[in-house]
């Protein structure tokens, strides 16, 4: 049966998988299965661990649901046109009990998918984030909040909604192939073994635990990070963080750029104070950043720098093959790593700034 976003142009993949036995094999034990797509990020190990710790579903949320959680993968990916993130969220629900009725339902009217008030504010907030970001992050907290959901649960769809925003992109911009996950839950195989892999799936979730940070972030973005103190889902981001900074296929100032275009574009003050800072640490003057901010370009900037700078501003409102096009001409100007590398990075930037905007109360 065709889904809502099988009519989706989606190019070719931009790399060749790779395979790389200790990435799987971390994969297939947090997983509990075969996790194939793993092979697409392996040149950039940072990225390719982040694809599978920032997991909400693997001991990171304490208050949320894991069902409501799905929703927001499903929805959000919906919004991104994220064919790949859609079909296997789609394929998830599919092998956990849920038609294809309700899952159209809940796709196409939310009065009529017979969700708690709570589970409903909580996908008009995560389609709200996807559509509008940091702007509309007050008043998509005060609607969640006049639905009951608490403060705590509150921050766990914030962080759904954001790493579903950084999911979304690395698969979008690599153009992982969607094709036979799309496929899959209509099998007959599938079918007649939807309980056993239902069992193993669900036999590797688990809840998170209060979890303290093992040491103070103080890193760009360490702001987000410490707002989750406490919780699982802070040392997870923060090992992201520090991998991804010490991560040597692009330079420190080339990373702080993508992400201060990223928080421009997202018109996100908080984080682009942060950036801008860390920017002003590495001697780049106030008047060349707001230039390069201005005009997506500048005398100062670096061949690689130049070409990152303004394909990051592309990555916040997008369509898929566009994107994935204006993609494969960087890939001809960078080294594979370079290019997963920067995905990872510009993805990131889009989940941190909508993260960030969510769960800081004077956004």
């Amino acid at each position: 049966m065709a889904n809502a976003l099988q009519h989706v142009a989606w190019e070719p993949a931009l790399i060749e998988p790779r395979p790389h036995p200790s990435l799987e094999s971390y994969a297939r034990r947090r997983f509990g299965m075969p996790f194939p797509s793993i092979r697409y990020f392996t040149s950039v190990p940072w990225l390719a661990r982040a694809m599978i710790d920032l997991h909400p579903e693997y001991g990171l949320l304490m208050h949320l649901e894991q069902r409501v959680a799905d929703l927001l993968t499903l929805i959000v990916s919906q919004e991104n046109s994220c064919r790949f993130c859609y079909a296997a969220v789609r394929a998830l629900l599919r092998i956990q009990g849920v038609s294809e009725a309700r899952i159209q339902r809940m796709e196409q009217d939310l009065t009529r998918a017979d969700l708690s008030p709570q589970t409903v504010a909580a996908i008009a907030f995560g389609r709200s984030q996807s559509r509008s970001g940091p702007p509309a992050a007050r008043e998509a907290r005060e609607a969640l909040g006049r639905a009951g959901v608490g403060a705590n649960e509150m921050k766990e769809i914030a962080y759904a909604v954001a790493m579903t925003d950084f999911t979304n992109r690395v698969y979008t911009i690599l153009a992982v192939p969607p094709y036979q996950i799309e496929g899959m839950p209509d099998q007959l195989f599938m079918r007649l073994l939807r309980p056993l892999i239902n069992h193993l799936v669900l036999s590797h979730h688990s809840r998170g635990r209060a979890t303290p940070l093992e040491r103070a972030p103080s890193y760009p973005y360490a702001h987000v990070v410490k707002l989750y103190a406490g919780s699982p889902i802070a040392p997870a981001l923060g090992r992201t963080l520090e991998e991804m900074w010490a991560s040597a296929h692009l330079t420190r100032r080339c990373k702080l750029l993508i992400l201060a275009v990223v928080a421009r574009g997202l018109a996100c003050e908080v984080c682009a104070l942060e950036v801008g800072k860390a920017l002003h640490e590495e001697g780049l003057k106030e008047a060349t950043l707001t230039e390069i901010l201005t005009h997506l370009d500048a005398p100062e900037l670096d061949p690689i720098e130049r070409l990152l700078v303004p394909f990051a501003r592309e990555t916040i409102w997008y369509q898929p093959a566009p994107l994935q096009r204006r993609a494969r001409a960087l890939r001809e100007r960078l080294s594979g790593a370079q290019l997963v590398e920067a995905i990872g990075v510009v993805s990131l930037a889009n989940g941190f700034c909508r993260l960030g905007a969510s769960v800081t109360e004077h956004a």
